[in-house]
């Protein structure tokens, strides 16, 4: 299940632990053009990275001319590249310039020439023929088509393209965790790690009667002060940390590495769910 949100979706209305158990990737709107920035963007980001959820990030394109489309570019990654996000797209579902081909390819080129890895299109499916974009320099396609929009994927595809490797399939999905519509997506002939990264790697060496294990992160994920997610946080470690873990905790739901810190104190971070075949007594 991968969702997409924004400031729609208020996050005091969320019960994020309860939501991620459902979902394995998010996507987060961060901006509407260059001047409207989405108020949720950096607490659904922070939430989700901290339930270990790959998130990636989108932004609707309103730029006028080149410039703007520069401009808009630049001010995208510099509102989120500290989350480190596995994707960046571009939201394209308004004519703002004539040549929208010309536009959106600049916008791609300056997140690129900025520091992002991944760049995609979300392309209206009603208007692909009207914007007439290059989809070969992207590195994925995102088409939104709904059908009945009653929640649930039934068979309606997008029309305009067989070339995409991510679908909107509704508008009015429904999951536990948030009393509200969802977009929910489905892949489309891709595997999940080609847009939201692959799992944490383990490396494990013997010191001791201790097995020490050092994790490389795929996304950034929040140290924090006690194995809870209601505990405060030391830091959010950026993507491809090296941590070494000398123990790990269950609490709330999740498995949590316990990494010693150079003071003489210890940070937990959730390395994933735990749901075990029954109760843990000790």
């Amino acid at each position: 299940m991968i969702i997409d949100i924004s400031e729609w979706q208020d996050p005091a209305k969320i019960n994020y632990p309860l939501l991620a158990k459902q979902v394995k990737g998010v996507i987060v709107r961060v901006q509407y053009g260059k001047n409207y920035e989405d108020f949720a963007y950096k607490k659904h980001l922070a939430q989700f990275q901290t339930l270990a959820i790959p998130c990636a990030v989108y932004a609707w394109v309103r730029g006028h001319s080149i410039q703007e489309m520069k401009e808009e570019a630049r001010i995208f990654y510099q509102r989120a590249h500290a989350y480190q996000p596995v994707f960046w797209w571009l939201d394209v579902e308004e004519q703002s310039m004539a040549n929208m081909r010309q536009g959106c390819e600049v916008y791609r080129q300056t997140l690129k020439a900025c520091g992002a890895k991944k760049v995609g299109a979300y392309i209206a499916n009603h208007l692909y023929q009207q914007f007439q974009l290059d989809t070969d320099p992207f590195d994925a396609i995102w088409i939104p088509t709904y059908g009945r929009n009653t929640g649930t994927f039934e068979g309606t595809l997008p029309n305009a393209t067989k070339n995409y490797q991510l679908h909107q399939y509704t508008s009015n999905g429904r999951l536990k965790g948030y009393d509200g519509p969802l977009d929910l997506n489905r892949l489309n002939g891709v595997p999940f790690e080609r847009l939201f990264g692959s799992s944490i790697l383990i490396q494990s060496e013997q010191k001791g009667a201790l097995t020490v294990r050092t994790f490389q992160l795929d996304y950034p994920i929040y140290l924090r002060a006690k194995p809870s997610v209601a505990s405060s946080a030391i830091a959010l470690l950026p993507k491809q940390s090296k941590v070494v873990i000398q123990n790990i905790h269950f609490a709330d739901g999740y498995v949590w590495g316990e990494q010693p810190r150079a003071d003489g104190t210890k940070g937990y971070l959730a390395l994933g769910d735990f749901k075990g075949f029954g109760r843990l007594l000790t």
